[in-house]
């Protein structure tokens, strides 16, 4: 199913995990449409911008998967809000900035970036979202400076 342009259904629920423990990933017909706003609003206008592709890494979780890789069911991947992702050519912070600067995001979160290790970017939309941008490293999550 395809949910923008260059974002499918496929591509925002791979799970190896999942797949490696038979868990279902499959999401409702709410998150599949928060997926698709997700992908609207945040991913493919990236995608646009940069011209290149993103690499999802991890998209939307069900619970039981949530709790296989140690994240919280509250986490805004569970409601398919959320996404991590690189672009591989191109610097996370940089990236990052460009969203904080452009896009209407609810949360960006640099993740364990240096620039020996450009880490991830992990994104999520809700409709009036907060706009909270953090860097999160081996010592927790900060306000973005």
């Amino acid at each position: 199913m395809k949910l923008t342009d260059n974002f499918n259904l496929k591509e925002m629920i791979q799970s190896q995990t999942a797949l490696r423990n038979g868990i279902d990933n499959t999401p409702s017909s709410e998150h599949i449409e928060n997926l698709k706003l997700l992908c609207e609003n945040i991913l493919q206008p990236l995608r646009d911008d940069y011209n290149l592709p993103l690499v999802i890494t991890s998209g939307y979780r069900s619970k039981k998967l949530a709790g296989l890789v140690g994240s919280k069911i509250t986490s805004q991947h569970c409601s398919g809000c959320a996404a991590d992702f690189t672009i591989p050519s191109v610097d996370n912070k940089k990236v990052f900035k460009h969203i904080i600067e452009n896009l209407p995001f609810d949360q960006a979160i640099l993740e364990y970036y240096t620039e020996d290790n450009g880490g991830w970017i992990h994104v999520s939309y809700v409709p009036n979202g907060r706009g909270q941008a953090l860097t999160k490293d081996k010592e927790g999550y900060k306000a973005w400076q």
